[in-house]
């Protein structure tokens, strides 16, 4: 065993357990009460869901926002398919979200919620130049807050819709 990795390991637990346990505390707290949880999108979505929680727990926050919504649209277009429309197997984000509140699987907050979401995953995955108004750096800027402070209450947002998405195909 690699003296350094297990070193690196037990101090990395040392220092941010604490950090851990308020994270998944947090979850426990914002997670649905429900004995069954149905996953249309199948495996990867389960994997997708289960990731992002883990992300969140330790604090991978830009991964959690990131995986949260590649499950968000995994799942709104695995339910799409299961209903017979083939037209939208390719189809973008915005797409399958309009199109989701036009058949009434979302309500308008529902809606706004992930649009919500979708504008905080984009300047993440897609380059913004600096201070450009969508950065996370403007917002701290703005706000007058950390960069950190931002990206953690933007994935506990992205955690709680979700958790929202998911309740709603609950036993």
């Amino acid at each position: 065993m690699n003296v350094e990795a297990k070193d690196w390991i037990i101090n990395e637990d040392a220092k941010c357990r604490k950090v851990r346990i308020a994270n998944l505390e947090w979850l426990i707290n914002n997670t649905p009460n429900s004995k069954y949880w149905v996953f249309h999108g199948g495996i990867i979505a389960k994997y997708l869901f289960e990731e992002a929680k883990y992300c969140f727990v330790y604090s991978q926050f830009l991964a959690t926002i990131i995986l949260g919504f590649a499950f968000i649209e995994h799942t709104l277009a695995a339910m799409f398919f299961a209903f017979g429309r083939n037209d939208l197997e390719r189809a973008n984000v915005s797409k399958i979200l309009k199109e989701a509140r036009k058949t009434g699987w979302l309500s308008n907050g529902e809606y706004q919620n992930l649009i919500e979401v979708k504008k905080i995953r984009n300047p993440i995955i897609h380059f913004r130049k600096p201070l450009h108004k969508d950065t996370i750096e403007f917002k701290a800027v703005l706000e007058n807050k950390h960069q950190y402070d931002i990206i953690e209450e933007d994935a506990k947002y992205v955690m709680k819709v979700m958790l929202k998405l998911i309740d709603k195909n609950t036993i």
